[in-house]
């Protein structure tokens, strides 16, 4: 019973330190500061991953570190092109060997949109790019009945947007 609440405990703190990282890196301009702080979310998401014994989660989670890594490496030029490809092919094969059905398909959409806005590399398409890839996991953790997830991955996607319409569209443009 005791171990229980401290999974529970752990779990909660877990994600709200993700959650914490992923909004602040929606409000920074730059890209490496942005990309550290979703590195330290990924890293969080795959502890809660692992307390709560989701192996399957925890893997993805894994990727998505791993391809945080990677891209914050590239701060000033794109990563190769085959670094993406590589990345696609191994959330292609998580999602094969995680496959619930067609439920399935919105987290891997998600995970391709996102990879693709940091592959890419312009904050603001990355800042884009976390709004729209989220959007399939709002869909797929109100379908899964995850309604905690539900409400950190809405927050998280209202902060992606306000920092896209705040820094990237509504920047002042200087006066001549």
């Amino acid at each position: 019973m005791e171990s229980d609440v401290i999974t529970l405990i752990l779990e909660q703190a877990f994600g709200i330190f993700a959650l914490i990282c992923t909004v602040v890196s929606m409000q920074l301009k730059k890209k490496r500061p942005l990309m550290i702080m979703q590195t330290s979310s990924e890293a969080f998401i795959v502890a809660q991953y692992l307390v709560k014994g989701a192996i399957t989660g925890s893997l993805m989670a894994v990727v998505s570190f791993v391809r945080d890594v990677i891209f914050t490496k590239y701060e000033t030029q794109r990563a190769p092109i085959w670094i993406l490809l590589v990345l696609y092919a191994v959330m292609i094969g998580l999602t094969v060997l995680s496959w619930a059905g067609t439920i399935s398909i919105l987290p891997f959409v998600g995970s391709i949109i996102y990879a693709f806005a940091l592959w890419y590399g312009e904050v603001k398409w990355i800042r884009l790019g976390n709004a729209l890839g989220n959007t399939p996991y709002i869909i797929y953790t109100l379908l899964t009945g995850n309604y905690a997830l539900f409400v950190m991955t809405v927050i998280e996607v209202a902060s992606a947007a306000i920092g896209f319409l705040r820094i990237d569209v509504m920047k002042k443009t200087p006066r001549r």
